[in-house]
Parts: structure tokens; sequence; C-alpha cells
């Protein structure tokens, strides 16, 4: 069985802008990924966030997602995926049991085919 547990992280955005004017642009984007940084997100009755696979809460008060996700043994930040909020998109980030991750890697693109074939 598979859950999803909710945490936030602190995200900073540095601007730079005029002083007299209101023009300005982004220069810097923080991900803060830091063990003591990430925190367990609760809704407004304290109440920890799981989900099944599709992405629909779970109140059933089992303690397991959430205590084996706050051991914090995950993967190294680098490993981390990157994209859209789960919860917009459910399925996206599901791993294929039977499709290894590293399958793809054995793929070849035409372009790259026929240049090896020259």
């Amino acid at each position: 069985m598979r859950r999803w547990v909710r945490y936030e992280a602190p995200i900073m955005v540095c601007v730079e802008f005029d002083e007299d004017s209101h023009n300005g642009k982004v220069v810097n984007v923080v991900l803060a990924t830091d063990h003591e940084d990430i925190a367990l997100a609760r809704d407004y009755r304290g109440q920890f966030l799981v989900y099944d696979q599709s992405m629909n809460r779970i109140e059933d008060n089992d303690p397991r997602p959430v205590n084996i996700a706050d051991h914090r043994e995950w993967p190294q930040p680098d490993d981390w995926e990157q994209g859209p909020d789960a919860l917009r998109y459910p399925g996206l980030y599901d791993l294929d049991e039977d499709d290894p991750a590293d399958e793809d890697d054995d793929l070849v693109d035409e372009d790259e085919e026929h240049e090896r074939a020259r």
C-alpha cells in the first residue's frame, strides 16, 4: 500500500527593484531542503495531510505513513522529483514497478542512431 504524506518547505524569492518605480525582477529562488526547514503539513484542525495514490485525502488515523515519512530516511535532494504539485496531477509521480526507471537509458533517439550508423 502506498500513501503520500504532505510536507511544507519554505521557498524564498529574492526580488530586485528600483526605489522610485514598480519595475523589478526576481534574482534568486531558494528552496529550503535542510531537515529542520521541512515540516509535516497539517490541516486547520492540526491533522497530518495523508493521501492515497489518487490524491484523495485519507483520514483513517493510521500512524504508519507519517511515522515512516518523518523518520527522514529520504533519498538525497538531488534525487527528488521536481515539477507540478502532486495533488493537482494524481499519478504523475507514481513509480511503475514493472518498468524500471533506468530502462529509459537504453532508448536511443533516432537522430543518435543515425549518427552512429555513419
